[in-house]
């Protein structure tokens, strides 16, 4: 089964509230105040650029302004800055150093830049700092799974979903801890209460689909499929994972002769596979898949092309070199097939049609 991707879920960060007019300040102190409520503004009607102008005319006007590093940074996150949102969010730290969220915000930027090891830090000094949101317990777990710190990760994940019963991307997430230790059923529940919280989450019915189809259960994996397709259309590893359901059903049939059966099912999983391709061109486990429906219906030449076009896309793909290899002894071109086992193998693939050309 491939890897089950973690989806780390949106936030939205709530803005330092608005000062009021009224307050004895300086003229100047006052043009920053109001440039800072005029960048509030542009953040709420999502108008982001606008709002990072003000925050910086604020900052600009008063050098001091921990609310405005703080809010910057929140913009910058928006703006998938996340390294330039890091400095305004280590500023506001060091101005506000009571802001237990601005810790967890910059946690949020590092996870999403990539630094796991220095997220973790800051969502556990956030929590020390007396910030118990769920959401800081699970983007920790997050940072920690992509550590490969398993078992800690299902703690906070543990932790998120006791805090908000509803949190739909941590049992999304802790799903995929369970499936990983083997727990299929408890892994196929949070799945299920997943998609009960958030029917919208297409992703976590892709993941559910692929539980399943590793597990045999192709027609409830194809309906998770289905239900994945119908929130977004053009998903493409739910193509190609219902194809391969459909391929696999095939085989199945072929076992007990039923030649008619197969071949119309065969014909469905490289629709899928055409259509998986179709929305990701360079989409190489579906054109291997592709290949591989062809292969069954003896179309050796089709297929041939369809792995051909895999490791274009993806020359280190060993598999796909091997069932080439396949393809071409089909087609009696031997030299041919002896070069693409031999690549496979040297990309680490255990092929025994390899030892046919020594």
């Amino acid at each position: 089964m491939k890897k089950i991707a973690i989806i780390v879920g949106i936030i939205l960060f709530t803005f330092g509230q608005m000062y009021s007019q009224k307050r004895t300040v300086t003229a100047k102190g006052q043009d920053a105040e109001l440039a800072y409520n005029e960048g509030v503004k542009f953040f709420l009607s999502q108008n982001y650029s606008a709002a990072l102008q003000s925050l910086t005319k604020a900052i600009e006007l008063k050098k001091n302004f921990g609310l405005a590093y703080y809010n910057r940074g929140v913009v910058k996150n928006k703006l998938k800055d996340y390294q330039s949102a890091i400095s305004d969010f280590s500023l506001a730290q060091q101005l506000l150093p009571k802001m237990s969220k601005i810790l967890f915000a910059r946690g949020f930027s590092r996870l999403h830049n990539k630094n796991f090891s220095t997220a973790e830090k800051d969502f556990t000094e956030a929590i020390l700092a007396g910030y118990k949101d769920a959401r800081v317990y699970y983007f920790r777990g997050v940072a920690k799974l992509k550590q490969k710190k398993q078992d800690e990760a299902l703690t906070d994940f543990n932790k998120a979903i006791s805090l908000n019963k509803k949190y739909a991307y941590a049992y999304h997430d802790r799903a995929g801890i369970f499936y990983a230790k083997g727990d299929k059923e408890a892994a196929e529940k949070d799945y299920l209460k997943t998609v009960e919280i958030n029917p919208k989450l297409y992703f976590a019915y892709n993941n559910l689909g692929a539980m399943r189809t590793d597990l045999k259960k192709y027609e409830p994996a194809i309906k998770a499929y289905d239900k994945a397709l119908n929130i977004n259309p053009g998903y493409y590893s739910a193509y190609n994972g219902r194809g391969l359901c459909k391929y696999k059903q095939a085989q199945n049939l072929l076992e007990k002769d039923q030649k008619k059966e197969a071949e119309k099912l065969l014909n469905a999983a490289i629709k899928d596979f055409d259509k998986a391709v179709n929305y990701k061109p360079t989409y190489a486990e579906a054109l291997n898949n592709k290949g591989m429906a062809l292969l069954k219906m003896k179309k050796y030449h089709d297929a041939e092309k369809a792995f051909s076009e895999a490791v274009k896309s993806n020359p280190r793909y060993a598999q796909a070199y091997a069932n080439r290899g396949t393809a071409k002894e089909y087609l009696r071109d031997i030299d041919g097939a002896c070069k693409d086992w031999l690549k496979a193998r040297t990309l680490g693939i255990k092929n025994p049609d390899a030892y046919k050309c020594q």
